[in-house]
């Protein structure tokens, strides 16, 4: 998979947990751009792709579901160009994970969210 891919997935699995609340702040989106580039070790250019697919989404008021449902297919249809190994799991729950922390205790549908990736990821790994 791609590293394009990644992000792509990444900043569909965000918009589905900033979403989860039922309000996306502007202070998430940047929040998620900040922890896209400490969790991922992107560059600015990198964790664009994040960035615009989140944006996207935010703009067409893409479902939840729609937007998880993306990103899962994303990362499986290209799990091949990419070695989406354990490390990288752990590393998109985290990063889900602290989008859930980022403006306080994570929502039970946020965890939701969380714990269907972590279940739906084992799959292809």
């Amino acid at each position: 998979m791609s590293k394009q891919n990644i992000h792509i997935a990444m900043g569909s699995l965000a918009y589905a947990i900033a979403k989860a609340d039922g309000i996306i702040q502007i202070e998430e989106k940047n929040t998620i751009k900040k922890l896209a580039l400490e969790e991922f070790q992107v560059e600015d250019m990198d964790s664009e792709w994040i960035e615009k697919m989140f944006n996207k989404l935010e703009k067409d008021n893409i479902t939840i579901e729609d937007a998880y449902n993306y990103a899962m297919d994303t990362l499986e249809s290209n799990r091949f160009e990419f070695d989406f190994d354990l490390v990288m799991k752990n590393k998109c729950i985290k990063f889900m994970n602290r989008i859930a922390d980022s403006f306080a205790d994570s929502s039970i549908a946020e965890q939701a969210i969380i714990q269907k990736f972590n279940s739906d990821v084992a799959r292809f790994l």
